[in-house]
């Protein structure tokens, strides 16, 4: 089964309406350090769950850094 093309051009104007807005509003882009992405990363075990609690790290991570 395939994607509806309207649903996928929709995705496809969230994210340009996404950069357009970041772009505007002229701030810069903060990422993780390889010791903070390495505190991130004591999360991850090989279950879904751990997966899902890393990511969830990663961006709280972004978050603080870029508010």
């Amino acid at each position: 089964m395939s994607e509806c093309p309207n649903c996928e051009r929709q995705k496809q104007r969230v994210e340009l309406w996404r950069q357009e807005a970041y772009r505007l509003s002229e701030h810069q882009w903060v990422g993780l350090t390889d010791a903070e992405i390495a505190e991130c990363f004591e999360f991850i075990v090989e279950d879904d769950t751990q997966a899902v609690r890393f990511a969830h790290a990663i961006e709280a991570k972004l978050k603080e850094k870029n508010t």
